[in-house]
């Protein structure tokens, strides 16, 4: 004969009974559907390749570029993830891609469209205004490329979310080297990009390195795998310097995982923060040499093969446990950051670097190619800064951010070369099991540490940022807080 429960235990079973009911409600969203599509987007004409102080032409690919997109819904949320084979996403760039979308099918969530990029240096100009592109039938315009990247690129969305079907997810975590700290810390308390390691008052490399290759997986109802997105910290810049079109490692990756995986399988490459960081070591560079030189494959192909690795192994494990209904949330964000401060003798500095540039233009027109950048971009950029902010020493810079939940996972997006720790402190602080960081979703700069800015050079000084550590900062605790209120 079975007793009756005391009140207590009765209240407790009561509660469990309703947690249980509860439970699919806070836990799981709707059916999950997706969508994936991958466009060819290489320039059909010569252009000029933005990334490096001077100007360089491409007249043939090296390799194609491509778009690759995952499109995503559950219930009445719809995200669009786009990973693109190009250098950064000014905003008028971005407006136009989703331009285009609006006017070839109105009912895709043009706010809530995600726009990467890969971060190589072998890409098209998208800057308006970039001096000494030649003007020839030959060569593209920075206005035709626009208009060119954002027809394709609007075409793979489309397409992507005309083939959404019933689905379902997994996702892991493994860990390999990939990105290396690339600024070397030296006795007098300076840093350099790339500095030499091999001297006597070299003392330690500057930054960390974030090893975590996360990676999600789609498959379609029969488990048939659909699209993969990998995240590394690490930019593509393999083969930065070059002067024709390229992909750089990510091109490798993807042929690799579609040789494992089939041809159809979309891939979709995620920087994570990793401004100060390169695929290209600044220590143990011999001994690195001699491996890829016995294995008989090249740095592009080195890259390749550990995320491969680390892809194909997290997989093994991951789809062990695989979500059909994992709750989508998605919250867009425009953050007023503060400018980064601009002191008189850093000013004063950059005037006379500016006259010195425009006065050799003047005297010499012909050099344009090689030295407009420096003055109008380089140092202008500093002048400008600095007489906002004495008009205005609260003048923000708009940044647009984007926060997606997908079950216990989270993507933060932000438009920065983000040095690495920032996206290790939001790592550290977020609510999700995982969390993916997504640098260059948009047109930032380099966005430095305050002991970077100590240390000077290349990516720590006022020419290469717009915010500097108090809005990075300010970008890792609004984004930790908007995670945070998707775990609510």
């Amino acid at each position: 004969m079975k007793m009756p429960l005391p009140s207590g235990a009765f209240r407790a079973v009561c509660g469990g009974v309703l947690v249980c009911l509860l439970a699919p409600a806070v836990l799981f969203g709707a059916e999950l559907q997706v969508g994936t599509a991958s466009v060819d987007i290489t320039p059909n004409k010569a252009v000029a390749l933005w990334g490096q102080f001077g100007l360089r032409l491409s007249t043939h690919p090296d390799t194609p570029l491509t778009a690759n997109i995952v499109a995503l819904r559950s219930g009445e949320v719809s995200t669009t993830f786009v990973s693109l084979d190009l250098l950064q996403l000014p905003e008028i760039f971005v407006k136009a891609i989703r331009d285009a979308v609006a006017k070839k099918d109105k009912s895709i969530n043009l706010q809530n469209i995600v726009l990467t990029a890969t971060h190589t240096h072998t890409a098209p100009v998208l800057q308006l205004g970039a001096p000494g592109i030649p003007v020839n039938p030959q060569t593209m315009t920075v206005v035709e490329t626009l208009a060119y990247l954002a027809d394709k690129i609007s075409d793979g969305i489309v397409a992507a979310w005309k083939n959404l079907a019933p689905a379902r997810m997994a996702y892991g975590l493994d860990r390999n080297s990939i990105g290396f700290s690339r600024r070397a810390v030296y006795a007098n308390g300076t840093a350099k990009m790339y500095g030499n390691t091999n001297q006597p008052d070299f003392i330690h490399l500057e930054g960390m390195d974030d090893d975590d290759i996360g990676s999600i997986f789609f498959f379609d109802r029969q488990d048939k795998l659909r699209a993969i997105i990998v995240n590394v910290a690490c930019p593509s810049q393999v083969v930065e310097s070059q002067s024709a079109v390229n992909a750089d490692y990510w091109l490798p990756v993807r042929d690799k995982l579609k040789a494992r995986y089939g041809e159809k399988v979309v891939v979709l490459g995620w920087g994570s923060a990793a401004g100060d960081m390169s695929p290209r070591p600044i220590v143990h560079k011999a001994a690195n040499a001699r491996m890829r030189a016995l294995r008989g494959i090249d740095e592009l192909q080195e890259v390749a093969r550990r995320i491969d690795i680390s892809v194909s192994q997290t997989l093994d494990a991951a789809q062990k446990e695989k979500f059909a209904e994992p709750l989508l949330k998605h919250s867009a964000v425009t953050l007023q950051l503060p400018l980064s401060r601009i002191s008189e003798a850093q000013y004063r500095e950059a005037r006379e670097a500016y006259d010195k540039v425009m006065a050799q233009l003047k005297k010499d027109p012909a050099c344009a190619p090689k030295v407009a950048f420096m003055a109008r971009d380089w140092h202008y950029g500093v002048i400008k800064r600095y007489e906002e902010l004495q008009k205005n020493p609260g003048a923000t810079y708009p940044v647009e951010i984007h926060v997606v939940r997908l079950g216990d996972l989270v993507v933060c997006s932000n438009p920065f070369e983000l040095y690495c720790e920032y996206g290790i402190r939001i790592k550290a602080r977020s609510k999700a099991k995982q969390t993916f960081i997504v640098q260059m979703s948009g047109f930032g700069s380099y966005l430095p540490t305050e002991r970077a800015q100590a240390h000077g050079h290349y990516s720590a000084i006022p020419q290469s940022n717009i915010i500097g550590p108090e809005g990075g900062q300010m970008l890792v605790d609004r984004t930790v807080d908007i995670i945070n209120d998707l775990w609510k």
